[in-house]
């Protein structure tokens, strides 16, 4: 057994025995400061003379995260917020709201020392958008890593994680690592899922409001740990003397599970000794693992993601104030949003709203209105035993208008609870921030979704999840 697979069983067993120690601080020795002094130059040299590099608000947000890390390059910190507030809305609101999205916008904001409820303008709370944008697109927030960056996301904001998230986690990790199943069923363990798990659940475990979900977090934290260590789950470099992780890309997924256990405490220092040999002469990474003597061609993604993994800090503890907050806001709060008059969900006709397109119905509902809300997306069928894709309009939701709440006394849609009818299970949540002087009905369906891993082809698969169904208002 090499050197380095001795000491990594070792960690595991001293793991074992021990607690979660304490997040250790970013490393502060000549070797690796110059590293990362080099790699913060080479991204404020490519973001100023190569710009389209970063090609998405999401790789700006990449970008500002890592300098947030090192610590270094504030002006380019600057501009890169500057782009993201251009670019971030679009990104964002993509295809009707794209969670994972919105929470890296949100993540990136607080990791350089901005209010992210204020990072778009006054206007627009980020937070109170993404947990409606959870509560309203379920599908969209369970997508590759979602449920992850909402965890992080929404703690860093100082607010309760939903069950629903921290249960969807749990669900993908599996031998310890955090991962994804194929559709034979069989479980993949993946260090860059794992990585991100690990910093989601350290957030969970430290956020107050969610306090009954610490010992599970914890538990979780010390599984992942436990797989990462395991030598069947490493790659060995013989040049470097050292261990790394690698699943598309060696530096991206090295630098991401080495930066996440080095905020919950682990050594990592073979892993950050195969990243600075990997490292090229003009500061940055590439995307695929360099043989001696191959120095590959310096990539973005690679090095934005390296560097998290030097510095010692990931997407749980990476905090920085170089920046001054650029908030439009002469007083940072929150502002209040009151409820419109006339909204899609109450308004009958077609309506063209954000460049979408929505048809409403109402009628008359014992005491009060009901609205039939529908809007126009993909809508995919099984037909032949293939997936077929089409445009037109589909249900979005029900809308009970505003009525005292005397009315809905015994009717499971206007009242908290789980319940069951008909074989089908339903669930409401009542005056929440999400529901507001209301509550908001779920149902558990199976439905078709894209099940593609990230940078593959659209795959439909058969999930089973729950989807928003109906909301009712209270008038009083």
């Amino acid at each position: 057994m090499s050197l380095f697979k001795r000491t990594g069983a070792l960690l595991v067993a001293l793991f074992l025995t021990f607690t979660l120690m304490a997040p250790q601080s970013a490393r502060a020795d000549a070797t690796t400061d110059a590293s990362i002094s080099k790699a913060s130059t080479w991204i404020a040299d490519t973001w100023k003379n190569k710009k389209k590099l970063f090609f998405a608000a999401g790789t700006t947000a990449d970008g500002v995260i890592a300098l947030s890390a090192a610590n270094q390059e504030p002006n380019t910190v600057r501009d890169m917020l500057v782009d993201l507030k251009d670019r971030g809305p679009a990104y964002t609101d993509f295809d009707g709201g794209y969670p994972a999205g919105l929470a890296k916008v949100i993540m990136a904001a607080d990791m350089a020392g901005q209010n992210p409820r204020t990072f778009f303008g006054c206007e627009r709370d980020l937070v109170d958008d993404l947990k409606a944008m959870v509560v309203q697109r379920p599908s969209q927030s369970r997508e590759y890593w979602g449920p992850y960056l909402i965890a992080i996301a929404l703690s860093r904001a100082g607010e309760q994680v939903p069950d629903w998230v921290i249960e969807d986690m749990a669900k993908n990790q599996a031998g310890g690592g955090f991962g994804y199943y194929e559709n034979d069923g069989t479980f993949v363990g993946d260090p860059d899922y794992t990585a991100v798990g690990v910093s989601a659940m350290d957030q969970v475990s430290k956020n107050p409001k969610n306090a009954k979900d610490h010992a599970k977090a914890l538990a979780s934290i010390k599984n992942a740990t436990t797989w990462s260590l395991d030598a069947a789950n490493q790659k060995s470099d013989a040049t470097s003397n050292s261990y790394y992780w690698a699943t598309y890309s060696s530096s991206n997924s090295t630098g991401m599970l080495a930066s996440a256990l080095s905020e919950v405490g682990v050594e990592v220092e073979s892993p950050v000794r195969y990243l600075m040999s990997q490292q090229n002469g003009d500061g940055g990474w590439a995307a695929a693992h360099k043989d001696p003597g191959k120095e590959r061609k310096s990539d973005v993604m690679a090095t934005t993601q390296a560097i998290l993994g030097v510095a010692g800090a990931g997407y749980s503890t990476i905090r920085s104030t170089q920046v001054p907050e650029m908030a439009k806001c002469a007083t940072p709060t929150p502002p209040v949003k009151p409820t419109p008059v006339k909204t899609v969900y109450n308004t009958p006709g077609y309506h063209n709203v954000n460049g979408r397109e929505w048809f409403t119905t109402c009628e008359k509902y014992s005491a009060t209105t009901r609205c039939k809300t529908t809007i126009k997306a993909t809508k995919v069928a099984q037909v032949g035993g293939r997936f077929v894709a089409t445009n037109d309009y589909v249900f979005n939701n029900l809308t009970y208008l505003p009525a005292p709440k005397s009315l809905w006394k015994g009717n499971p849609l206007g009242n908290e609870g789980e319940w069951t009818t008909a074989g089908r299970q339903w669930k409401t949540e009542c005056n929440t921030p999400v529901t507001g002087n209301g509550c908001r009905s779920y149902i558990w369906a199976k439905v078709i979704a894209n099940v593609a891993k990230p940078g593959q082809p659209v795959r439909y698969a058969w999930i089973e999840q729950w989807e928003f169904n109906n909301m009712v208002q209270y008038s009083a």
